[in-house]
């Protein structure tokens, strides 16, 4: 995708950001406080109020094709414009490595207490890391954000990587290291073998900008004990971190390739600084493209299983649940509205749960709460509670028309600066929700 192409997709999907920021700046907690309902137009409220389940089901389900009933023409344009201008989140074919790469008694072994998101995760990133290894003869590697380090060490032991690791907490710094120690010690008394060089560095350090322009190199030279060219791979790196992690890979000269999965987009800094966190890209700034923190949180989360959890009817009973929590919302701040947005305890939804065991498990309040009045609640919810999770609904149709502002922003910011790269959906997004990984890789000149 050139950069024109990749610009009008972002034009398009900020008017659509625009458009509809009204529904998307909506906490579902809301709805009966800020009557929600009435932020749709007519024709969409007398279509999501008769509407089946399984039609709103696949209205969510964007890689399919809408049956033949009749929908309202502005949601069946807007359910094309997404479709068509956003990303696809389908996975693409995994890279696949030759069998002579990776030792199958060593994956058997390393595969063990590891769940299966993670596993997904990881083997899909150590294989992108070492593609881009083997194309541009790079085999040293910084794991920015690394915890623990399972991926570092698939990286070290399973591909042959040196690694150099950054962590801001402490605690998980010290464990990945031990996990290392004790992991080898393992592979060595079971004959295992494996492809370890270099022991993994894990260096106890925050990314910030102050450290990209002082230490960071150093501190990578020192790590791999010369001046050397190195990649970068961040698996879901938090909010800003990830915008770090783009600045670093663009501004340095020694790193070569970068593979990064972005999340938490909730946490990126939003409000205009000398160092942007959000736009990145030129263009963006350019066009003074902002974000809402309510937007980008509804963009992190699982349309997907969301939308299987509606043909489900055990599932989609216990969406109910959204409803309990805008009622008691409506309560709280009619009784007195410094209780808005209190912290509520979680319930987990069943079909016995009614309105007024809800309100006994989670709230600790009840003496503002009259009797008739949850009675009032609990009639209002049994008529309306499928009108909250339409509404919610609509709102995740948007999630992805944001998500995409962000990461094809990121993606354009690398672009400008003269480095190929490209976004791919090499996950499946039913495990891993953040399923777009954007790879980087330096063109030289």
């Amino acid at each position: 995708m050139d950069q024109r192409s990749l610009q009008t997709r972002l034009e398009i999907c900020y008017k659509v950001y625009e458009l509809y920021s009204d529904i998307l700046n909506s906490y579902v907690a809301d709805y009966y406080v800020e009557n929600h309902w009435n932020k749709l137009s007519t024709s969409w409220k007398q279509y999501f109020n008769n509407i089946e389940v399984n039609q709103l089901s696949n209205i969510l389900n964007l890689g399919k094709p809408l049956d033949n009933q009749m929908y309202p023409l502005t949601l069946l344009c807007l359910r094309n414009i997404i479709t068509k201008y956003t990303l696809s989140r389908k996975m693409v074919t995994p890279i696949s490595v030759s069998p002579s790469v990776i030792d199958n008694k060593f994956m058997n072994f390393f595969w063990k207490n590891v769940k299966l998101k993670k596993r997904h995760e990881i083997d899909v990133m150590s294989k992108l890391c070492y593609d881009l290894a083997i194309k541009t003869k790079c085999f040293h590697i910084v794991d920015i954000g690394s915890g623990l380090g399972h991926l570092s060490r698939m990286l070290s032991y399973g591909y042959g990587f040196s690694v150099c690791t950054f962590e801001a907490v402490d605690a998980l710094t010290n464990l990945a290291t031990a996990m290392d120690t004790n992991f080898e010690e393992t592979l060595n008394k079971r004959n295992i073998k494996h492809k370890s060089t270099f022991r993994t560095v894990h260096i106890n350090k925050k990314i910030s900008t102050e450290l990209i322009k002082t230490e960071f190199l150093n501190l990578v030279i020192q790590a791999f004990k010369k001046n050397i060219k190195f990649g970068l791979v961040g698996l879901h790196p938090c909010g800003d971190l990830g915008t770090l992690l783009l600045k670093l890979y663009t501004h340095c000269p020694n790193i070569v390739y970068i593979n990064i999965a972005s999340c938490c987009y909730m946490k990126i800094t939003l409000e205009p600084l000398d160092e942007a966190y959000f736009p990145l890209s030129q263009f963006c700034k350019n066009k003074h493209m902002t974000l809402s923190y309510l937007s980008c949180e509804i963009a992190c989360h699982a349309i997907e299983n969301y939308s299987e959890k509606l043909k489900n009817a055990e599932e989609y009973q216990k969406l109910k649940i959204h409803s309990y929590r805008a009622a008691l919302e409506d309560i709280l701040v009619t009784a007195d509205p410094n209780l808005r947005h209190s912290m509520i305890c979680g319930a987990k939804c069943d079909k016995n749960l009614t309105f007024k065991k809800y309100v006994e498990k989670v709230c600790d309040k009840l003496h503002i709460i009259a009797d008739e009045k949850i009675l009032l609640y609990e009639n209002i919810v049994n008529n309306t509670w499928n009108k909250v999770v339409s509404f919610y609904s609509v709102r995740l149709l948007l999630a992805p028309v944001v998500e995409n502002i962000v990461l094809l922003d990121r993606l354009l910011y690398v672009l400008e600066s003269g480095s190929f790269c490209k976004i791919l959906p090499v996950f499946d997004c039913n495990i891993s929700p953040r399923n777009q990984v954007l790879s980087g890789v330096k063109i030289k000149k």
